[in-house]
């Protein structure tokens, strides 16, 4: 038997005529039209992002009863087994494509030219608070485009996590975390650091990895990840050399990895990249209707409230990463689709040794206009064996908003152990 992952690998470069009929009727990719400040129902005291695209219908909707049609497509391999597995319930409401992104103008002035990759891609030199990459050409391009896209500067905020397990029964948890971005045009990065960030549990308590401080620089190679846990039943800190690769946290219960956090972070040296070309996929996009939902309503059996999640045609890069033979890593294979706009990523798909796919993960974005960026307003990651799904960085009219770019920045003096331990309290 043809195993999917080979499928796939085949169905990116053949196309059915057919079915392009069928989508040039239905689908097209316009251009660009960012937004570029907040629309005027925007009020920036409350938690709400209005959808500027409200009015617009659903185009048509793939379910059960059709989406083969679309498999030899638009569809990733991920969304096929999404049908497959939950026939009943799963489906896709398409809308027309709108091209919304949009970053600080700051970042655009300062995106002249590519970056260089230093030490096989582990390190990057280039005009900090830039996008790195405009003229993407090969796999690591893609991903430190992800990794460096504009996402604020002095940031504060909290966000519930969950994991749905395939009765309905819902694990809840919360969490608080502070981060210093370096990769921005408004501040000076003189130290070669992409970031400091600490996390904090604040529900369910009992969690023994509660509290984390992480210290991540533009070159894995030259000067690895520094990290640091608290644990709150012996009151001490204590570095954390395995919170990075495959290391699961408990609040995770097994579904996602360290690396898996944002899509994608961390070294990348225990994998071969490469880039298999843009495509034209359905994606998670604009997703306005979730965020301004409550999330009593989303959260249903096998994965989140399909009625309320708005796909988009969206050209995105392909980039696959296979493990090499003299490293060992949990996720063998993956496939990223990343945004040919905003560079972020949107869709993950992991597949085991025997390149089996194990999960389809998701990341619908919006814009935040008020900055303006895009990003995501939570991360899904549906696993196939147990058919649960977790639920995490939610963003939502039910949450407070995350503040982007603080007036008075973070001390520096505070992302250290002892400063760890007084924020873990």
């Amino acid at each position: 038997m043809v195993n999917k992952y080979f499928l796939f690998i085949v169905l990116l470069f053949l196309s059915n005529p057919l079915f392009a009929e069928i989508t040039d009727l239905h689908l097209q990719i316009g251009n660009k039209e960012p937004i570029t400040s907040p629309i005027d129902s925007y009020d920036p005291n409350i938690n709400s992002y209005p959808d500027p695209f409200k009015d617009d219908p659903i185009l048509f909707v793939i379910n059960k009863d059709n989406y083969l049609d679309y498999a030899n497509d638009i569809l990733t391999l991920g969304q096929i087994e999404m049908f497959e597995n939950y026939p009943d319930s799963f489906k896709m409401n398409v809308y027309q494509s709108r091209r919304s992104c949009a970053v600080p103008e700051e970042v655009t002035k300062l995106t002249t030219e590519n970056a260089l990759l230093t030490d096989d891609g582990e390190g990057i030199e280039g005009i900090v608070g830039s996008i790195p990459f405009p003229n993407p050409s090969e796999a690591l391009h893609h991903v430190w485009n992800h990794i460096l896209r504009y996402r604020g500067v002095d940031i504060h905020g909290s966000s519930p996590f969950y994991i749905i397990d395939s009765d309905g029964s819902i694990n809840f948890g919360k969490g608080e975390a502070i981060a210093k971005n370096y990769w921005n045009p408004f501040t000076r990065n003189e130290k070669g650091l992409q970031g400091m960030l600490m996390t904090k549990v604040t529900h369910p308590p009992r969690l023994a990895d509660a509290s984390l401080l992480v210290i991540e620089s533009l070159n894995a190679f030259k000067k690895p990840r520094q990290a640091w846990v608290y644990n709150p039943g012996t009151r001490r800190v204590r570095r954390a050399p395995d919170i990075a690769y495959d290391y699961k946290p408990t609040a995770n219960q097994g579904l996602t990895t360290t690396d898996q956090v944002d899509g994608f972070n961390g070294a990348k040296d225990r994998y071969e990249w490469s880039f298999l070309g843009k495509q034209k996929k359905l994606m998670p996009y604009n997703a306005y209707k979730f965020h301004e939902k409550e999330l009593e309503k989303l959260l249903t059996p096998y994965h989140v409230n399909q009625d309320f999640l708005r796909y988009e045609l969206v050209n995105v890069n392909v980039v696959k990463a296979t493990l090499k033979k003299d490293k060992r890593h949990i996720i063998p294979n993956r496939m990223m689709y990343f945004d040919n706009d905003s560079h972020n990523m949107l869709v993950e798909e992991t597949f085991d040794g025997n390149e089996q796919i194990m999960s389809y993960r998701e990341f619908p974005i919006i814009n935040f206009y008020d900055q303006p960026m895009c990003l995501s307003i939570h991360s899904a990651t549906y696993d196939f064996d147990t058919k649960r799904y977790q639920l995490s960085n939610v963003r939502s009219i039910d949450i407070p908003k995350i503040q982007w770019r603080l007036e008075e920045p973070h001390d520096e003096a505070k992302f250290t152990p002892e400063g760890l331990k007084r924020f873990a309290r």
